[in-house]
C-alpha cells in the first residue's frame, strides 16, 4: 500500500510539470483555482470563530471547518503550493521529474495561489463584505497574531503546519473509500489549525482580506511572514513527509532527462 501511494505520488508529480509544461494556461487555472477556494474556506474559519468567540468552542468547530479547504482541492485536483511540496520531493527523487522542474512548478504554484488568494479578497471587497465586517472581526486579530511573531517561530511554525497538511494529503492517497479521505483530511488538518501553525497559502489570503478591509497590518507585515513560512513551509511537505515516505518505501523508476 505504501509502494502504492509512492507511486500515484510520483505520477501525479510527472503529470504536473508535464502540464504546465505543455498547456501552463491550465496548470495556472488550477493553481489560481486552489488559491481562491482555500482563501473562501478561510474567511469562513474566521467568521466562525468570530461568531463563536464567546464560547470555548469556537476554535473546535473552526478549526474542523477547515479541512474542507483541503478536501474541495483534493477532490478536484486543483493546484497547492504546499502539497505540491511533498509530491515534487517524490516525483523528483523517483527520477520521474528533475529539481529544476520542480523548482519551477512550485514558483508558478505559488503565484498563482496568490493570485486567487487575491482575486477572492478582491470579490469580497467589490460586495461589501469587508465593509460590513467589526473591527473586532477574527481575520483582522488572527493577521496581527501571525505577523507580529519572530522569524523563527514563524519559520518553524511553517515546518509543523506542511508536516500536518501533507500527512493530511499523504492519507488520501493510501485510503480508496471517498468517506474515508475525506474524513481523515479533515481530522489530521484540524491539528495544523487548532495548534496556530504557519500555512503560506492560507496566510496570503488572511492577508488579502485584512489588507483590503480594515485591519492594521501593513504589506510589509505580510511579506515578512510570508517570507519564513513559505520555506518552513517546503521543508516540512518535502523533508518531513516526502522524503521518508520515498525512502521508506523505494521504488526504482528511469531517470528524467
Amino acid at each position: 500500500m505504501e509502494q502504492a501511494a509512492i507511486e500515484k505520488a510520483a505520477s501525479s508529480g510527472y503529470k504536473k510539470t508535464t502540464l504546465l509544461e505543455q498547456d501552463p494556461l491550465r496548470y495556472w487555472t488550477r493553481s489560481i483555482l486552489a488559491g481562491m477556494y482555500l482563501t473562501i474556506v478561510g474567511f469562513v474559519y474566521w467568521s466562525i470563530k468570530t461568531t463563536l468567540h464567546e464560547t470555548p468552542f469556537g476554535p473546535i468547530i473552526a478549526s474542523a471547518f477547515f479541512g474542507v479547504g483541503l478536501s474541495v482541492i483534493i477532490f478536484t485536483h486543483t493546484e497547492l503550493f504546499t502539497s505540491n511540496n511533498m509530491y515534487l520531493a517524490v516525483s523528483s527523487t523517483s527520477g520521474r521529474t528533475n529539481w529544476w522542474q520542480t523548482i519551477k512548478l512550485w514558483v508558478a504554484c505559488y503565484l498563482g495561489n496568490l493570485i486567487g488568494a487575491l482575486i477572492v479578497a478582491l470579490l469580497l471587497w467589490g460586495a461589501g463584505t469587508l465593509d460590513a465586517i467589526p473591527l473586532d472581526h477574527q481575520v483582522y486579530a488572527g493577521a496581527v497574531a501571525k505577523t507580529h511573531q519572530s522569524a523563527q517561530a514563524i519559520f518553524f511554525k511553517g515546518i509543523l503546519a506542511n508536516w500536518v497538511v501533507c500527512l493530511a494529503v499523504w492519507m488520501s492517497l493510501i485510503l480508496k473509500e471517498e468517506m474515508a479521505r475525506l474524513s481523515m483530511v479533515i481530522l489530521v488538518v484540524f491539528m495544523f489549525l487548532f495548534l496556530g501553525f504557519e500555512h503560506s497559502i492560507a496566510n496570503m489570503g488572511t492577508f488579502s482580506i485584512s489588507l483590503l478591509g480594515h485591519g492594521t497590518i501593513t504589506l510589509g507585515d505580510a511579506l515578512f511572514n510570508l517570507a519564513f513560512s513559505t520555506p518552513g513551509n517546503i521543508i516540512g511537505g518535502a523533508l518531513l513527509v516526502g522524503l521518508p515516505n520515498r525512502f521508506l518505501s523505494p521504488v526504482e523508476k528511469p531517470k528524467a532527462d
